[in-house]
């Protein structure tokens, strides 16, 4: 299935190569008992994708200390990317905090252990048919899922899914939202979030 970002309109019979996971899939793979420690490592740093909407290389220079906790005891992750003059700052799910903790190691800077694209992408495979989906799952899905199915489809505004992928094309207008409003539309979903990714 395949959809414009920030679009409720379907591209019917074009492929956009935008492919996204549904909430129905998401959770068979988040609740899934996997055959070994490997895959199910594999499965948490796709999930922590789909839950913050980074990419492969974003995730992968990630750090400690990219994680801050604000006055109000909310978690962000902050971080520079390239093109961009201001610093992403994306609040933290639950079940994105729950990943984060799952693998923290005080030995190790990295914030998730990360594979390389190309062993990532073979073992998301492996994942998708202990899942039994019928589908080609890659980690570029992730990103698309959470716009699509974590972020429109639980009504985050616009603006601010656009702010927190650091979209250029709404520079101008996303300017105008602030953390504060970012903050609360995000800890609405978190609350969603969790409970749909109970055992």
């Amino acid at each position: 299935m395949y959809i414009d970002y920030l679009s409720n309109s379907r591209m019917n019979g074009v492929r956009t190569g935008r492919e996204y996971l549904t909430q129905d899939e998401l959770a068979i793979i988040a609740k899934r008992e996997l055959s070994s420690t490997r895959l199910d490592r594999v499965r948490d740093i796709f999930l922590f994708a789909c839950f913050t909407g980074l990419n492969y290389q974003d995730i992968k220079k990630l750090k400690g200390k990219n994680v801050i906790t604000a006055m109000d005891g909310t978690h962000w992750l902050v971080l520079y990317v390239p093109m961009t003059s201001q610093p992403l700052n994306i609040p933290l799910s639950t079940n994105a905090r729950q990943i984060i903790d799952k693998y923290k190691v005080v030995e190790m800077d990295e914030l998730l252990p990360m594979p390389s694209i190309q062993k990532l992408n073979a073992y998301l495979k492996e994942v998708a048919a202990e899942c039994m989906l019928n589908r080609k799952l890659s980690f570029q899905s992730a990103r698309n899922t959470f716009i699509i199915t974590i972020g429109i489809a639980n009504d985050v505004p616009a603006l601010c899914l656009s702010k927190i992928m650091g979209f250029r094309d709404h520079a101008t207008t996303r300017s105008r939202i602030s953390d504060r409003q970012i903050n609360k539309a995000m800890s609405a979903l978190s609350k969603k979030m969790a409970t749909s990714f109970q055992d």
